[in-house]
């Protein structure tokens, strides 16, 4: 559960500081006030993206601080991963936005990455906004919802079914190439015998063109190299300098035992004596090794000479001309043995399509698993939301098919496209939710998605934006119940202009705006008493508090 919130600068809101109870907590108060940003600075805390024009006119970063406490393992788990230490499941929770986008997370006062906070934040909280109910609308969102039911194991059976796809779309390209390219290699295949024999008859070597410019290089510039490393042995050899180094760390020998300080000196200098001796050895070796050949720097500068052509020739370097030579020789064994590279590519592409295929269908069949259990528990609680005679079902769309070339059936996360279907009314057959809900009904819909959802995951924390939209009257009480039951093991916070909500949660909190100094700013009271009846009457009657709408408040409230 949220527990505390600091919010400082962000939009309309100068400085914020909340601190949040078990149990349900509804906030209202006018269009405007600010009631959304507050949701919207706790959606940056659970990994919503952050825009730089949310920071406040003025100011120069807007920070956002929460703290919330968890009761799943598997955050304990993905935190200790990052080395994050966690004392008694209490998460702190730091983002800082600028106008240059020098963004900082923080959790626990490490500082993390946005996809690491969502990884952990996904297993937190949840935040339904009106968008999601419209999401019902629309069918292409359907298996995100059926799939957030069961993410781990969904996740996990979409990687593995990823690879499969990949190898099969892979080996599937190679065999529509061989089909496609055999025509035009049989008309190129008296060409690319002639480029192997003439590629192989150059022996190409990746490392030998270097190696010939360096050789190259080295005799050119025989004469310099010659006298340098001869001046060098002279200088070493005319002052003795090797046997100077010897004879001064004997001389340390005899103190060295005296003093740390005096055997680290004489450690020194036995290493230097023996490191300049290997030098000097390899020096005097270079010198007798050196050798100036005319005829084998001509060889040389031929060979590169007959290099530069082929590159030219063939508009590729050493190493593209070599890779060119296995591709042409595979190309004309291709041709040579046409029919039993193509049978066997065929038994290729086929395993690796009904892998691909057995891969979707575990996806497909935990869906399945998924929906049943969606249809029985969804029945029920649109049942205590006054949809007790709904009827609701999942349909899959697949069309599975055995032409192991025909790629279209794998989509991006499966073979599989739903269909929500529901009617409200006995006698009545199903037909697609996205035509036939109403608002209301959709609003409705979405808390039962969401009541289940908050149990599968095991959720801290579910927030509401007006999703009682389009209820009124006993079924916005209903409603209210209902957050009422899920506010019993996850903690509810949500938006409502529904007094019947306001009424029954926990705690009341109202979010209205001044304007002081030409500035508008938001501020945020906790409602009790007195106050909450009049904010509860005003949602009643509107502006204007009336005897009756004080009554109505108060028996609201005794409810």
């Amino acid at each position: 559960m949220l527990t505390y919130i600091s919010v400082k600068n962000f939009a309309i809101i100068e400085n914020i500081e909340v601190e949040f109870m078990p149990g349900m907590t509804s906030l209202t108060g006018e269009t405007g006030a600010g009631k959304s940003l507050l949701i919207d600075a706790i959606g940056l805390l659970l990994g919503d993206r952050a825009t730089s024009n949310i920071v406040r006119t003025g100011s120069k970063k807007a920070e956002v601080e929460g703290i919330f406490k968890y009761k799943t393992p598997k955050i304990t788990s993905l935190l200790e991963k990052l080395g994050i230490e966690v004392i008694d499941n209490e998460l702190i929770i730091k983002r800082q936005i600028t106008h240059n986008n020098n963004n900082i997370i923080r959790i626990n006062n490490n500082i993390v990455s946005l996809k690491d906070l969502k990884e952990i934040t996904s297993k937190l909280a949840d935040i339904h906004t009106q968008l999601d109910t419209h999401r019902l609308i629309n069918p292409l969102t359907y298996l995100d919802i059926i799939d957030g039911f069961k993410s781990t194991k969904t996740e996990e059976l979409i990687s593995e079914y990823k690879i499969c796809l990949k190898d099969y779309k892979l080996h599937l390209k190679e065999l529509k190439h061989l089909q496609n390219s055999n025509d035009n290699l049989l008309e190129r295949l008296d060409l690319m015998r002639f480029q192997v024999q003439e590629l192989e008859s150059y022996n190409l070597d990746i490392k030998e063109e270097q190696e010939l410019i360096q050789e190259v290089e080295k005799m050119e510039n025989f004469d310099k190299i010659y006298q340098s490393l001869n001046q060098t042995k002279e200088m070493i050899e005319s002052i003795n300098a090797i046997d100077t180094i010897y004879d001064a760390a004997k001389n340390l020998e005899e103190i060295s035992t005296l003093n740390e300080k005096y055997q680290n000196i004489l450690s020194r200098f036995n290493s230097s004596y023996f490191e300049l001796d290997d030098a000097f050895q390899e020096l005097k070796d270079e010198i007798a090794s050196l050798d100036f050949n005319p005829s084998l720097l001509f060889q040389h500068q031929e060979r590169l000479n007959t290099l530069d052509s082929l590159k030219r020739k063939y508009h590729k370097d050493i190493s593209q001309l070599i890779n060119y030579l296995d591709q042409i020789k595979k190309d004309i064994n291709d041709i040579d043995n046409f029919d039993e590279v193509i049978i066997n590519k065929t038994e290729v592409v086929k395993k690796a399509y009904f892998d691909t295929l057995d891969s979707a269908l575990l996806l497909t069949q935990l869906r399945k698993d998924t929906c049943l259990y969606i249809e029985k528990e969804l029945l029920s609680i649109l049942s205590d939301l006054e949809l007790d005679k709904t009827d609701f079902k999942v349909e899959f769309l697949n069309e599975l098919d055995d032409n192991y070339q025909n790629s279209s059936i794998f989509l991006e996360n499966g073979i599989d496209e739903v269909e929500f279907l529901l009617t409200t009314n006995v006698g009545e057959p199903l037909k697609s939710l996205s035509k036939s809900a109403s608002g209301g009904e959709m609003s409705r819909i979405m808390l039962g998605f969401k009541n289940l959802l908050t149990k599968s995951l095991g959720l801290s924390l579910i927030i509401f934006d007006e999703i009682d939209s389009g209820v009124s009257g006993y079924v916005a009480f209903q409603v209210a119940k209902k957050m009422v039951e899920i506010s019993k093991s996850t903690q509810v916070i949500c938006i409502t202009h529904i007094p019947q909500v306001a009424s029954i949660s926990d705690n009341h909190l109202k979010i209205s705006k001044s304007v002081i100094d030409n500035r508008t700013k938001a501020n945020i009271k906790v409602l009790k008493g007195s106050d909450r009846i009049k904010e509860i009457a005003e949602m009643i009657s509107g502006d204007k508090i009336t005897d009756a709408s004080i009554e109505s408040a108060k028996e609201l409230l005794k409810k």
